[in-house]
């Protein structure tokens, strides 16, 4: 009998022709990247149907402690461009620096390290303006702010008023934004100096922050290698010493990877626990808004700015005997071996730091890769639909097509996908029991080099992005803080990174257990 079975790639022509998408003629290329993808298809068509969806809430309900004031920082380094957030600001309040000396020395460094392409708007004269007025507002009595001179890169995802709104892509106009995001407007608030706008994976769109636009980021820690992604541009500027904040946004691990690569701390809170009003969406219900920092402290009192919170509300929870949870199926399974053997030195010091570790799996794990995949491929397609059937040629290739193959995702899929995203959230919470948080890597392999697009992992050749999130995006999924810290190096000198994850809205008990990891492992 002969076979009717239309070709692959003339079902999705049909199927974008009848959304009257204009392109065409780009059918081959979204068959080719599809079939990366059939394993994910596979293990969602595999996953559990029943259960209810997950419906995260508008505005994250956090455990917070009583407020307390700030304990006084006794360290005092030198060198302004490596001090931490918390130095900073206490020397600038006391009057023992000057918010001008402070923003001339990240501004020098960000001159001296333009390699690093860190930066897509840099404004020095802004930045001097603004320290200069926040010196004369001090000089007067006024009360500064808890991040009184701290330079802040901000990711160019988000609108910073004065700059060009970019988003890292051809496809916009880059329009000067006449305000601020809400998570800026606070930080200004606080007293930070907003250096500029920080470059990023187009569109928030991939995990190498390898932008054909603006320049590829460079990694200041590892030489040669990824600096992570999306939010790259704000883990090198931390890292590099051109600023200590960074913000980023966080969907599938863009802040806690860039983090990781570039050998320092990334936050991740609660879904909605930071307003994304005025941040451009990839996902919305995956896209969280945080903190890349040089240490726990730091991001502690990013975040309390940035999400409008009391000060020491957060920084006030401490834990000394944390209960951690390890587990070990999905997220300890094939890691490099350095990996490995970093990892499970880190956690041998913390059960012996005071802490105590128990082994528990999370039921239904291996369909969160599926469900984030289903996910994001359709949110962001959404997201970015105007984009793509106006301006898709300014759109550079990778991006686009990740994004075009979103249109293809049926909602029979994404509404699985929804239910699966909720029974693995009720699951991660059922795993910790009485615990305070979860432990895993932040990344299962050595830091990918720059320039992979593709690598080996569990016996099969996958896109970069799949193995590079394989920790990290779950805990999008779910909509749960999730905290990365430094944890040392490997055997070739490239950083290694811990997460801790905790409930829903327990961003005060993911940072109390990180900041006490980092205090034991130091």
């Amino acid at each position: 009998m002969p076979n009717n079975t239309l070709p692959l790639s003339d079902l999705l022509r049909a199927s974008a022709q009848a959304r009257k998408y204009p392109f065409l003629e780009r059918a081959a290329f979204w068959e080719e990247r599809l079939a990366l993808h059939v394993a994910d298809l596979d293990k969602l068509n595999q996953a559990p149907t029943g259960g209810d969806m997950l419906t995260l809430p508008p505005k994250a309900k956090l455990e917070v402690q009583a407020p307390r004031t700030p304990v006084s920082v006794d360290q005092r380094t030198d060198v302004l461009t490596s001090a931490s957030a918390c130095e900073i600001a206490h020397r600038v309040a006391s009057k023992d620096i000057s918010a001008v000396e402070v923003a001339q020395a990240a501004l020098s460094r960000a001159e001296a390290h333009q390699h690093l392409n860190a930066f897509i708007t840099l404004r020095p004269e802004r930045v001097l303006e603004e320290a200069k007025a926040l010196d004369a507002r001090i000089a007067k009595g006024e009360a500064p702010g808890t991040l009184a001179g701290v330079p802040v890169a901000v990711k160019d995802l988000m609108y910073v008023r004065g700059h060009p709104f970019t988003c890292g892509t051809r496809a916009m106009d880059g329009k000067t934004a006449a305000r601020d995001a809400t998570a800026v407007a606070r930080l200004r608030e606080a007293g930070a100096l907003i250096m500029g706008t920080a470059n990023l994976h187009e569109l928030a769109y991939g995990v190498t922050s390898a932008n054909a636009h603006f320049g590829h980021v460079q990694n200041p820690t590892a030489a040669g290698h990824i600096p992570g992604g999306s939010s790259g541009g704000s883990g090198a500027a931390v890292a590099g010493g051109l600023a200590a904040i960074g913000v980023g946004t966080d969907t599938g691990g863009s802040i806690r990877i860039p983090a990781a690569c570039c050998g320092i701390t990334g936050f991740k809170p609660t879904h909605e626990a930071v307003s994304r009003e005025g941040c451009w969406p990839l996902a919305d219900t995956l896209d969280h808004i945080g903190p890349l920092a040089r240490n726990v402290e730091d991001a502690v009192l990013a975040f309390e700015a940035m999400a409008g919170l009391p000060v020491g509300c957060i920084s006030g929870k401490t834990i000394e005997r944390p209960r951690l949870v390890k587990p070990e199926v999905f997220f300890y399974e094939h890691l490099d071996r350095d990996v490995r053997d970093r990892v499970e030195a880190a956690l041998k010091k913390l059960a012996g730091g005071g802490g105590s570790l128990s082994e528990r799996n999370i039921e239904d794990i291996e369909y969160a890769p599926a469900a984030q995949f289903i996910t994001i491929c359709a949110e962001g397609c959404q997201a970015n639909w105007e984009l793509l059937t106006k301006r898709g040629e300014g759109i550079s290739p990778d991006v686009r097509l990740r994004l075009e193959v979103g249109q293809f995702i049926g909602a029979i899929d994404y509404i699985k996908a929804q239910r699966l995203r909720r029974r693995i959230r009720d699951n991660m919470i059922a795993a910790l029991k009485d615990a305070d948080v979860l432990v895993v890597p932040t990344l299962p392999i050595q830091i990918p080099k720059s320039g992979s697009t593709t690598i080996e992992f569990a016996g099969r050749m996958i896109p970069l992005p799949g193995v590079v999130t394989r920790c990290t995006g779950p805990f999008n999924s779910a909509g749960v803080p999730a905290c990365s810290i430094a944890i040392g190096k490997d055997r070739h000198g490239l950083p290694v990174s811990l997460q801790f994850v905790g409930r829903p809205g327990a961003d005060a008990t993911v940072l109390a257990v990180a900041r006490w990891a980092q205090e034991v492992l130091r």
